[in-house]
């Protein structure tokens, strides 16, 4: 972006009036060389024989720009730009200067009285990039969605661009926006991994989000697919939890099951992993399962509200399996006191279920006792007299 914005800087510069200084031909053929030294050198002796000549501080302030002598450069495209404030190629180049050194507020006040529509396409696209990023540095999300959006609009099949337009747009809290640009970014550059990983990030917020089951699980299934390629362009630990991740919200259980033991293979000691392999197995109803990857993530985390998210599993689990007293136990510790609560009616509800099963088994026994009875004292009487 740098140097596409250089070199509509030089063509400005080519095409105005050239000062009719010994060196200034000397100057721009070494800038277009690359020789920018000897650029420096012919502009900063140009500048000592004209201080008021606004063309030679910007050609210098760009050549010190390539030598990396931030400070230097700002100083000398400052000074053009006080020398003749309406030129549009000085007001650029000052930008981008101040955005070097990370005064993003001085690029911001400068470029905010630059009418963008009035510029070339290409001049337009090096704008809306630096005043992007100057907005998003200093806070201003919507701010910064508005120009990359248009940045997005000029590079349309720019993968790039489009991941810059959807992460900005996912941070200031636009999902929808933030899903539609990284799809495209995806589908333009489908072998970035990193561009699929926060494609997949926000289709599990979405999903997470979502009221509506249907596009709950759309939202999930689609997600386990981005990060499935993720997966097989890189195994990694974090590649293998964000498709965990999805696959557990897709409801694709026995999926899940097989993803959670393969990033426990890349990194055993996260509680995250044991505890996604517990719900994994929980939400496949394997209970007995679930238990040892959730104990085990109860002993590795150390945040208390991490804790609680594995104990308020653990609550569940024990529930499943009827262990009453380790359920409310676990439900305790987690402050969950509507599943405390459940537990101790499930579990009244089930003593009582067993007092009323163990009266009606005494009760057909008293009936077949009886019946037994009744059957002798007819063959008594039967064979009588």
């Amino acid at each position: 972006m740098r140097k596409s914005l250089l070199r509509v800087l030089v063509l400005l510069t080519a095409v105005a009036t050239l000062p009719a200084f010994a060196g200034w031909d000397e100057g721009v053929a070494a800038f277009k060389a690359k020789n920018y030294e000897g650029a420096a050198a012919e502009f900063q002796e140009l500048v000592k024989q004209t201080p008021d000549g606004y063309r030679s501080h910007y050609m210098l302030g760009l050549s010190l720009q390539q030598l990396n002598r931030k400070e230097e450069a700002l100083h000398h495209l400052r000074k053009a730009y006080d020398l003749n404030p309406n030129d549009l190629a000085t007001q650029l180049a000052l930008g981008r200067a101040y955005s070097n050194l990370r005064r993003y507020s001085e690029v911001n006040k400068l470029l905010g009285k630059v009418d963008a529509s009035s510029l070339p396409g290409n001049q337009q696209a090096a704008f809306y990039q630096m005043r992007g990023q100057a907005r998003f540095k200093e806070g201003s999300l919507d701010g910064a969605v508005s120009d990359f959006g248009q940045l997005a609009k000029l590079k349309p099949n720019d993968a790039s661009t489009q991941y810059l337009y959807g992460t900005t747009s996912f941070k200031s809290g636009n999902l929808e926006q933030a899903i539609a640009a990284l799809g495209k970014a995806v589908q333009l550059d489908s072998k970035d991994v990193e561009m699929k990983r926060s494609y997949a990030q926000v289709l599990i917020s979405k999903g997470r989000q979502s009221r509506d089951k249907t596009a709950k699980k759309s939202a999930y299934l689609q997600a386990s697919k981005v990060a499935k390629g993720a997966v097989a362009s890189q195994p990694t630990y974090d590649n293998y939890m964000l498709l965990v991740s999805a696959e557990l919200g897709a409801g694709l259980y026995e999926d899940a099951i097989t993803t959670g033991k393969a990033a426990l293979g890349k990194k055993s000691d996260d509680w995250l992993a044991h505890y996604y392999l517990g719900q994994a197995y929980s939400s496949a109803k394997k209970y007995d399962e679930a238990e040892p990857p959730l104990k085990k993530a109860e002993g590795l985390t150390k945040n208390s509200d991490d804790k609680k998210l594995v104990w308020t599993q653990l609550g569940y689990v024990y529930e499943k399996q009827k262990k009453y007293s380790k359920a409310v136990e676990y439900y305790e510790y987690a402050g969950n006191q509507a599943g405390k609560q459940r537990v101790k009616e499930n579990e009244d509800t089930a003593r009582f279920n067993a007092q009323v099963e163990e009266e009606n088994r005494r009760i057909q026994e008293m009936e077949a006792e009886a019946k037994k009875l009744e059957e002798e004292l007819k063959a008594l009487e039967g064979g009588g007299g």
